[in-house]
């Protein structure tokens, strides 16, 4: 850390591509077009229709595209608008109405959110007075920044909120720190991101009551088996995988962007940093105005159902973001100007492309028919119950790849595996309940979860780092499952 360097600098983002890097931008383009040819020339698949053939060529396509990143995202997405409806994957009506899909909303009120609390200082002041706690290397803040992703899913209800609470936090925590992540041998700014992502939606797993589409998961499993899950059952059996799959990936993480030798387990002298804490004084009214507001977000998001109890009436998670964004807007009560704002313009644009090809897989029924033919083939009928569960798991895990939403996930798979299950005469809740555990195993590509967007606007990583850090944790996870399978969920009659 550079100690001549002033904190309120601006951190600047510059991406040096390696030479492989560099080959896989060259080549990515017509790799891209060849995708898209062979598909389109291929005869449509018996049971998928045309529309579904066209959807898949394109998603590939951009696929290809994000991951080489031969063209720009935002170029990519406003490409897959256009293609959608030009293939007859989409009508032009689907395509654009992507721009009112929540995600674009509530991405767009994070940022004013984050914009806020930047220029009230009080995200700084909470930087700062974790660092000077609890902050003594780098390591020791990565470790506390993954403690907290854990502890707030028990009370906030949404991966994105939780997201959209944390993702000012890490940004101060990488200006605090005066990192140079022009530097490609520093890596903490990228450790802190992909960990801001994975935390997040991997915390997930341990609380049923983290995201609506786990609690859609133990309706099925009631309506469908008769077994009702309640909030200590799922605790019991998924909170040890997912601490254990945290601790895997703080390691796994420090193998593939290992800090410099001089600053992975160096002493961080904390008294400039108490300094910084010191020169802010007492809280500002900025300050006092924006954790005003946040608390009032944050009380709105925990309570999420409870509204109607206490209030007589529920806003939704995007309109309590938006309600929150135009709090910073108003006069008297707010502290934002329109041009203090600082909105990522082009991730919107990308998480416009992003959704529009990932839900035209699910429209077309390119999703659905993956799925069955992934099931049909692989002769279920003749396994062993670990096997089954193996792969039952894996796929509930990987399946994020073919749907972008976690309900619609859910929807699918959940009452698949319970016929699967009783189909091979196993205990229907001893796959489904650990199937649900990775609805929100969705940490490998920006597209595929709201929380991967907020983080990637950072610029701190590529698709490819996020797709590599991310599968590698995943099939650890999976293999702590099967683990499981064998000797926890066994002592919890699970299994």
């Amino acid at each position: 850390m550079e100690g001549d360097m002033e904190m309120e600098s601006p951190v600047k983002v510059t991406k040096q591509k390696s030479p492989f890097e560099q080959k896989m931008k060259f080549f990515g383009l017509p790799l891209a077009f060849i995708i898209f040819a062979l598909i389109y020339l291929m005869p449509t698949p018996e049971g998928l229709s045309y529309a579904g053939k066209m959807a898949m060529g394109i998603f590939l396509s951009a696929l290809t595209l994000w991951i080489t990143e031969s063209l720009p995202n935002y170029a990519v997405s406003l490409l897959v608008i256009v293609a959608l409806p030009l293939s007859g994957a989409w009508s032009e009506e689907q395509a654009m109405s992507v721009l009112g899909y929540e995600v674009i909303w509530l991405t767009f009120a994070a940022f004013i959110i984050a914009s806020g609390m930047e220029k009230s200082g009080l995200a700084k002041r909470m930087a700062l007075s974790l660092l000077v706690k609890f902050g003594k290397t780098a390591n020791s803040i990565m470790a506390l920044l993954i403690a907290t992703n854990f502890l707030i899913a028990f009370i906030v209800p949404s991966t994105t909120a939780r997201a959209a609470m944390m993702f000012p936090i890490v940004l101060l925590v990488v200006e605090a720190f005066e990192l140079s992540i022009q530097d490609p041998k520093n890596n903490f700014g990228k450790s802190l991101a992909l960990h801001g992502i994975q935390a997040n939606n991997l915390s997930t797993a341990a609380i049923v009551t983290a995201t609506s589409s786990q609690i859609l998961a133990i309706s099925f499993i009631k309506d469908l088996t008769g077994h009702e899950v309640s909030w200590l059952e799922w605790f019991m059996a998924s909170a040890p995988v997912t601490i254990a799959t945290l601790v895997a990936m703080f390691f796994i993480g420090k193998v593939l962007f290992p800090l410099p030798k001089s600053e992975k387990n160096k002493k961080i002298d904390i008294s400039r940093l108490r300094e910084e804490k010191d020169k802010l004084g007492k809280m500002s009214l900025d300050e006092k105005k924006a954790l005003v507001i946040f608390l009032g977000t944050l009380s709105l998001w925990a309570l999420d159902s409870l509204q109607l109890k206490f209030f007589g009436f529920r806003l939704s998670l995007v309109m309590v973001a938006l309600l929150s964004a135009a709090m910073f807007f108003m006069p008297y009560i707010g502290i934002l100007k329109w041009k203090e704002a600082k909105i990522s313009w082009n991730l919107l644009i990308f998480a416009c492309g992003a959704y529009a090809g990932g839900v035209a897989l699910d429209e077309t029924g390119l999703a659905a028919w993956g799925l069955n033919k992934i099931f049909s083939r692989i002769g279920i009928e003749n396994m062993s119950f670990i096997v089954l569960f193996a792969v039952v798991t894996f796929i509930a895990s990987f399946s994020h790849f073919l749907f972008t939403s976690k309900t619609v996930r859910t929807i699918i798979l959940i009452p698949t595996i319970i016929g699967i299950a009783k189909a091979t005469g196993y205990d229907p809740v001893a796959l489904a309940l650990p199937a649900a555990f990775c609805i929100a195993d969705t940490i490998t590509l920006p597209p595929h979860s709201k929380v991967n967007l907020i983080y990637y606007g950072t610029g701190f990583f590529t698709v490819l780092e996020q797709l590599t850090y991310g599968v590698l944790v995943l099939l650890v996870k999976w293999g702590l499952m099967v683990v499981a399978a064998l000797t926890w969920f066994k002592i919890l009659g699970i299994a």
